[in-house]
């Protein structure tokens, strides 16, 4: 046996133990789950045996999931079905066992793991941080497979069994006890005593009537029909409401929970197979395994060699919506954090920004009062640059003006540390012009943020020429450890995302120029499954520094990038989107309108065909993304897509960017270009990677 050890003691306690060889973490590959199905046959005739733990030999890990990499493999029907209706009938004969099972989870139980822990009689956990329990499956476009439509209810309850699926919830233990998800949950130190205390009542008969209380199970009102209706229906509007319609895992979901509610298990089984069969040899969802395997590979990338320092302390320089942002993160995260502006005004404003920052948290529950208070102690300020000297690293996220930032960096040398790291949270500027002048350029970097930092995952890391290895590594390991994705790209004006999105925004406003509509264009985009359409985007954003990334980037690349005129006509105006009430739309709190006039700035008035926006918008950023690739500003095409996917919002279920080039076909994307470039000017001209590619029958995802 390779992935399980059996034991039993003299008081017919047996321990199923799981243990992938020469992985960090056990996995529900087919293999473990043929050899787990061996071990519940040889358990099934051994009359010894009075219970059994299933528990894991692997720290804070349980069971992370079914193996994705054989999900992915899933391309035929029969063998999809074959394979999963087996799985599903080593998960009945583990329930079927004649003696009680407890899953003892200590660390991730995820997808199949759960569906494997849901099969057992009991679920014991640890209440520690590692601990996460979950049905994460449509977070891969597929419903869970193994029985955890059908088990998952008799739990928890039908509404809350949609809740947990649809949106992929990973409850800690205590949370799931209370849901009635598992049977106990105390802290991994007191983990053996706990078991032997459900070991003395599993043996003594007396655990099933206590433990059965703390199970909810299906409501009341849950059986009857017109009320079943009426929940699954709320899902479905507030899932297509999230997304648009574009996912279909979640609604699928929802069908079967529905349809299966009071169907025996073999028959619901049936369902949730017919159900997971198409959606597990999607497209969509074989993209977004490969968006999750880029993830996986992010977590573990460092991008430098070099040993990382430990950041025990921080300066945030400009606290405005981006610093008081950052600020945030790191106070989030128990990094003590010292605030620096020119007025106690603008500290106050962002200390409140901060709270209202933590004050969502604790309406969802994750934080309470006491703990809020105590990460905001940690936070201090100055309007002086006093007191910056025991800071490790000195975030400068001020305006996006050269000689404010070298002014600020040559105070900061002169009161911090010669090992202090300064990062500028600058979304276009040079890093080596920025530091020419200063004593330790390499202690200098780029740290970009999203706005807003609280929610936006990614951070683009930009070393200058004389940035050091030891600094790389430092950020990046910071920017994990405030929960981002961390991805170093080379030094070019606007970067990665900025020097991709931009081109988009100003396609935008030229076709509206052009005289296209506001409300059509932005329809367009958001059908294609961008979050927000480019012109409530911009507005978003602000359209002053819309207009100064598109100057930085005219100035570095040239005629492609020339911004449209009206942008700078709405600057003179004040008509800067959100912030000042007017933009392309105007705002009145979270309601907005079509600003009609805008329509003044219009050249013409034109009615383009819907391919023809969809093409200008989304062929002109593929076109500059290839030469990102070109010039090698990105490792490659699987970490440009989550940058793209995690900064701009490009739909992941098409894969990222450049997936969704490879899916229609590169010669089709040149084609596409060209016939643009005839139309509309130089701007779409291919990108000589592109050419190349496609003379050689490549991919971006087959290798380049």
């Amino acid at each position: 046996m390779m992935y399980f050890n059996f034991g039993k003691d003299e008081r017919g306690v047996a321990t199923l133990l799981f243990d992938t060889p020469e992985k960090p973490v056990n996995v529900l590959c087919f293999d473990a789950l043929y050899e787990l199905e061996q071990q519940i046959k040889e358990m099934q005739n051994d009359s010894s045996i009075n219970m059994l733990f299933i528990e894991s030999a692997k720290e804070t890990v349980f069971i992370a999931g079914a193996d994705i990499k054989e999900i992915k493999a899933f391309k035929d029907a029969h063998e999809t079905i074959e394979k999963l209706s087996h799985g599903q009938e080593i998960f009945n004969s583990l329930e079927k066992l004649p003696f009680p099972t407890v899953a003892v989870i200590d660390g991730a139980c995820l997808g199949g793991g759960l569906e494997l822990a849901m099969a057992c009689d009991y679920r014991l956990a640890t209440n520690d941080e590692h601990t996460r329990l979950g049905l994460v499956e449509v977070s891969l476009g597929i419903i869970p497979g193994l029985g955890g439509t059908q088990r998952l209810p008799k739990l928890v309850g039908f509404t809350k069994a949609i809740e947990l699926i649809t949106a992929s919830k990973r409850l800690k233990a205590d949370k799931a006890l209370k849901l009635g998800l598992v049977d106990a949950s105390v802290p991994s130190g007191y983990l053996d005593f706990k078991k032997e205390e459900f070991t003395k009542e599993i043996l003594a008969g007396t655990l099933e009537k206590r433990v059965a209380k703390t199970r909810q199970g299906i409501k009341w009102y849950e059986t009857f029909a017109p009320f079943k209706v009426l929940i699954a229906n709320m899902a479905r509007t507030r899932v297509k409401q999230k997304t648009a319609g574009h996912y279909p895992a979640p609604l699928r979901a929802i069908d079967v929970l529905e349809k299966t509610l009071y169907m025996p298990l073999e028959e619901g089984l049936k369902v949730e197979i017919e159900v997971f069969e198409p959606l597990a040899t999607s497209a969509i969802s074989k993209n977004l395994i490969e968006l999750f395997f880029t993830s996986e590979t992010l977590k573990k990338e460092t991008f430098s060699r070099a040993n990382p320092r430990d950041i025990e302390s921080a300066t945030v320089m400009g606290v405005g919506t981006m610093g008081s942002g950052i600020a945030w993160a790191l106070a989030n995260r128990d990094i003590p954090v010292r605030l620096g502006a020119r007025t106690m005004q603008s500290i106050a404003k962002a200390l409140s920004k901060m709270m209202k920052s933590f004050g969502r948290i604790k309406r969802r529950g994750r934080l309470n009062e006491r703990e809020i208070g105590l990460k905001m102690d940690r936070v201090t300020y100055t309007t002086d640059m006093t007191g910056l000297g025991s800071s490790d690293i000195v975030i400068e996220a001020v305006s996006e003006d050269t000689s404010v930032k070298n002014t600020i960096y040559r105070m900061l040398e002169e009161r911090v540390s010669e090992n202090t790291i300064i990062a500028t949270n600058t979304s276009s500027l040079s890093i080596t012009n920025l530091v020419k002048g200063t004593v330790h350029p390499e202690r200098f970097i780029g740290m970009h943020f999203f706005n807003p930092v609280s929610q936006m995952p990614l951070v683009e890391v930009i070393a200058g020429e004389k940035t050091s290895a030891k600094t790389i590594a430092t950020v990046v390991g910071l920017a994990k450890r405030l929960g981002k994705t961390p991805i170093k790209v080379s030094e070019c004006a606007g970067f990665l995302v900025n020097r991709t999105l931009l081109p988009y925004l100003n396609e935008a406003a030229k076709m509206f120029e052009e005289g296209e509509s506001i409300e059509r264009i932005d329809k367009v985009l958001t059908g294609f499954g961008m979050p927000m359409g480019p012109f409530t985007l911009a507005d978003e954003v602000g359209i002053d520094i819309g207009v100064k990334v598109s100057d930085i980037l005219f100035e570095a690349y040239g005629e492609r990038m020339t911004p449209a005129l009206l942008l700078s006509e709405m600057t003179e105006k004040n008509w800067l989107g959100k912030k000042t009430g007017r933009g392309f739309y105007v705002h009145k709190g979270r309601e907005k309108k079509v600003h009609d006039a805008m329509k003044r700035l219009q050249k013409q008035s034109t009615l383009l065909d819907e391919k023809i926006i969809l093409d200008r918008a989304i062929l002109i950023m593929i076109n500059e993304a290839a030469r990102c690739l070109e010039e090698k500003v990105i490792a490659n095409a699987r970490y440009l897509d989550m940058a793209m996917v995690m900064g701009t919002g490009f739909p992941a279920f098409r894969g990222g960017l450049l997936r969704y080039a490879d899916s229609e076909g590169l010669l089709s994307i040149v084609k596409g270009l060209k016939s643009l470039e005839k139309n509309y000017g130089s701007r779409f001209a291919p990108a000589k990677l592109l050419l190349e590619m496609v003379e050689k029958n490549k991919t971006f995802y087959g290798g380049v």
